[in-house]
């Protein structure tokens, strides 16, 4: 027994620490894309109590999701590592390696009760391993803001895992629960547990001892299991109060754009179909977003109904095989359900991208679980088993050898946020707009005028207006003193303002107005809507330390020290003392200025 337990222990181990190790570049990775802007920029978590504020809804202008757990991880990692992605980035390569021992742990847990220990463990091993590198998971592991993700499947897991060891009907029914609430206090999608649960309780039904029909089974699960869907339900109710508390709504719909069935079905075939595909192959196509024109679902084309087909006949199979206890039919519901509140089945706008690779995170968890039960289904004769098994485990270690490779090609790309965007470019044509987009933002930020020139000529020659587009370029006209660029920017960029922009935007639109209102010498408008610009959001560097530099191109010395004393503090460590210089030479300026002009007047 001891042995055995060393055994597990040590194959454990060993597939973990080779995972770590393949991802431990990461805690070299920058911050990129949300987390440079809502960790890194913003102020809201990390100064002062603020972070209250945005615990329970909007944090980063999130306006549909409620997800505490996650957000209250964040402030206290903010604190705790001073603002540095990388101890942060090492706390999600954590949870990614715990969710992978969860696989092995769960996957031993369905084995079959015709396996023996050592196949179990060689099973779980190789669970282990699909899941750790498993190309689909580099997003998650490298991208910080993907921690609701990796925490709302550690929770789950755990659920799951739970609900399968547990004997004590109290404790696993409270443990259970708890699992869940905090699931979902991570992201919203852990609303399928319930499902989840009811299929796995189902998959440990089977017997091969003795085989009851479909409702003595279901009785005998009732009896069973009735305080554990009791606990979670309740949970349910609770964390839907807890939302509603927070948002003063449930699900905000009212942004949504009407589609009709047709559509919508296509859509959800199509995407549910990719994740199939990400399943089984996730090597190529894995930029950060995926942008597909929805047009094509709006009409009934041949390719369109293929899908439809595949999809209902992959769906019919999985219904059809859990019924007859066959375990690939366990699989597909198992991955069909895990995916349900990402195949745009509601009609709630969640994402400009119709898929990510991240989301198939628990659906392939579970999928992985079942490799024992499937591969005790088949039945092969003893010399074609030992031919396949040697052309599966050669597949295999090709697959794994192209998964290692694709991680350590792809981790570079997501540690630096021109790389990612610039990969966005060269890999997605469809998503080059948006990433343009963000690399006008970074060039300017980072000074890099010639590239930033280039982009920004390209969005002026579009015909339709981009409104984040012509706001960065009138910011980059303004820094020049180009002000007639800077007017037909903005005017551009205020035709282009909807009826619901997101507050962020609003502000920059603002601040931006501040600036050219300020070259335009209308000093009191232009501090006028500095002020507003910090009203709607105090905790925000950005519109406090433009209201600081303006107070000392006036020369107001004494208003721009205060000004900036308050603004310092709100800015990361590592970037506090560049804005500090840049304050003070463009004060220093300002009094030479001043003092200049105060000579040229005098006799």
């Amino acid at each position: 027994m001891m042995n055995n337990k060393v055994l597990r222990f040590m194959t454990a181990a060993t597939i973990v620490g080779l995972i770590g190790l393949v991802y431990w570049p990461v805690h070299l990775a920058s911050f990129v894309w949300d987390d440079q802007v809502c960790l890194h920029i913003a102020a809201t978590l990390r100064h002062g109590d603020g972070w209250k504020r945005y615990f329970p809804s909007n944090f980063c202008g999130w306006h549909n999701y409620f997800r505490p757990l996650v957000v209250a991880m964040f402030a206290t990692e903010l604190r705790i590592f001073d603002v540095a992605p990388g101890p942060m980035h090492l706390v999600s390569l954590g949870f990614h390696l715990m969710n992978t021992v969860l696989v092995g742990l769960f996957t031993r847990t369905l084995s079959s009760e015709s396996d023996t220990r050592n196949k179990s463990t060689i099973f779980a091993g190789i669970a282990m391993l699909l899941y750790g590198l498993h190309p689909a998971l580099i997003e998650p592991v490298v991208w910080i803001s993907c921690r609701f993700e990796i925490a709302q499947t550690f929770f789950m897991l755990l659920a799951l895992l739970a609900n399968a060891k547990i004997e004590r009907v109290a404790f696993r029914a409270l443990t259970v629960a708890v699992c869940f609430l905090l699931a979902a206090g991570a992201k919203e999608s852990a609303a399928v547990l319930p499902l989840l649960l009811l299929l796995f309780d189902w998959i440990k039904a089977d017997s091969p001892q003795k085989k009851p029909n479909h409702m003595e089974q279901l009785a005998a699960l009732w009896k069973r299991q009735w305080p554990v869907y009791a606990a979670v339900l309740g949970a349910g109710f609770f964390y839907l109060a807890l939302r509603f508390a927070a948002l003063g709504f449930l699900v905000d719909t009212s942004n949504t754009p009407s589609e009709a069935l047709l559509q919508r079905l296509q859509t959800v075939a199509f995407t549910l179909l990719t994740y199939w595909r990400l399943l089984v192959w996730p090597m190529s196509d894995l930029a950060p977003t995926h942008l597909v024109d929805p047009k094509q679902f709006s009409t009934f084309s041949a390719a369109n109904a293929g899908g439809d087909l595949a999809v209902l006949a992959i769906l019919l199979a999985g219904v059809y095989g859990t019924l007859k206890r066959n375990p690939i039919g366990y699989a597909i519901l198992a991955f069909t359900i895990a995916l349900l509140p990402v195949l745009h089945i509601l009609p709630v706008a969640f994402d400009p991208s119709l898929y990510h690779e991240r989301y198939i995170m628990l659906g392939l968890a579970l999928t992985l679980s079942l490799l024992p039960r499937i591969c005790s289904a088949i039945s092969l004769p003893p010399a074609n088993l030992h031919r396949i098994t040697i052309v599966v485990f050669a597949v295999g270690i090709f697959w794994l050898g192209i998964a290692v490779l694709n991680i350590r090609i792809t981790l570079p790309l997501w540690s630096d946020e021109i790389k990612l965007w610039q990969w966005q470019v060269a890999q997605d044509p469809r998503g080059a707009h948006y990433a343009k987009v963000n690399l006008l933002a970074l060039y300017i930020d980072r000074n890099d005028r010639a590239d930033a020139h280039k982009l920004a000529d390209e969005f002026l020659a579009e015909k339709e207006s981009c409104l984040v587009c012509m706001l960065n370029v009138a910011g980059l006209a303004m820094s020049e003193g180009d002000l007639e660029v800077a007017k037909t920017a903005m005017t551009r960029a205020k035709d282009a303002i909807a009826p619901r922009t997101d507050t962020t935007i609003w502000q920059s639109f603002i601040l931006n107005t501040a600036r050219m209102r300020e070259l335009e010498h209308d000093d009191v408008e232009a501090a006028e809507d500095y002020r507003n610009a910090i009203a709607m959001d105090p905790l925000d560097p950005k519109a406090h330390m433009g209201f600081a530099l303006f107070l000392a191109r006036q020369g107001k010395v004494t208003q721009a020290r205060a000004a900036m004393d308050e603004t310092l503090p709100l800015w990361s460590s590592d970037v506090r003392e560049q804005h500090r210089e840049r304050f003070e030479r463009t004060l220093s300026a300002s009094i030479k200025s001043a003092q200049h002009s105060q000579m040229q007047r005098q006799p």
